[in-house]
């Protein structure tokens, strides 16, 4: 069987047992210890799959479906390092099925193959702050959608069993925040390595083209949200839908112009 699908495979059973645990064992512990057991398992096979060009051929592979996957593995790292400091139970609900579905159409659509040298350090310093930016805004929007779950079963005075399972509504909002913060930093590193020294980075200068402005987009609607919270106290739904919306321009500024050119066009990007 193919890696890539193997990982979608694992990944849909991880779904599936959390799911079932979720709706049918409510008032039994969720062993953390299995999950990060079996996580381990399937994030050192995962990071095999994506790493092996870098020392088989010190090269970065990056296209489409490569780079949905590397992003997906460093979402799920990310969550599985946090998990080991912090309550995230009720995150796997959201971030296993959406890593599934990351993975089966990284195998269905793997686009054109695009390799970086890493040689050029100013380039992997764009590429590596950016990737990280995009793994800790995705955990932060899954987030923003849990909270908006656990908003929605509060102002409707649903108290189902099921929803013990979920953490409190403030310690969800106080976790995305702070990985807003730090996946703020990243996305200013790489937006300003990518439009400032654009040059030194890609070996040209900055174009305004679409991937440019909906990655200048979606740091400002960072900014304004992290302001506003701490100018003003913005929080609750509103915070939480503008989250979503900046996710989605960011997605739209890489992920993308990688499927338009790549899936759509036949070009390499």
């Amino acid at each position: 069987m193919d890696g890539l699908l193997l990982l979608v495979l694992c990944y849909g059973i991880l779904t599936g047992l959390t799911w079932w645990f979720w709706r049918h064992q409510t008032d039994a512990h969720y062993s953390l210890k299995y999950e990060h057991g079996l996580l381990l398992l399937i994030l050192v096979w995962q990071g095999v799959l994506i790493w092996s060009p870098v020392w088989q051929q010190h090269v970065l592979l990056m296209g489409f479906g490569p780079a949905l996957s590397l992003v997906s593995w460093l979402t799920v790292l990310l969550y599985w390092l946090g998990s080991w400091r912090r309550s995230l139970r009720g995150l796997q609900l959201i971030l296993f099925p959406c890593t599934t579905v990351s993975l089966l159409l990284a195998w269905l659509l793997p686009g054109q193959p695009v390799t970086y040298p890493l040689h050029n350090t100013a380039f992997m310093l764009h590429v590596v702050s950016a990737l990280l930016a995009y793994a800790l805004f995705g955990i932060t929007t899954l987030l923003a959608v849990l909270m908006l779950v656990r908003n929605h079963y509060l102002h409707a005075r649903k108290m189902a069993p099921r929803q013990r399972f979920l953490p409190p509504l403030l310690a969800i909002e106080k976790l995305m925040f702070q990985g807003l913060q730090a996946g703020f930093l990243l996305l200013t590193v790489a937006v300003v390595s990518g439009t400032v020294f654009a040059e030194a980075v890609f070996g040209e200068p900055a174009q305004w083209n679409h991937k440019t402005v909906f990655g200048v987009l979606s740091w400002l609607i960072y900014l304004i949200i992290l302001l506003k919270h701490h100018t003003q106290a913005w929080r609750g739904k509103k915070v939480a839908w503008w989250v979503i919306v900046a996710f989605i321009s960011l997605m739209l500024a890489y992920l993308g112009s990688k499927f338009v050119l790549e899936i759509l066009l036949h070009r390499a990007s």
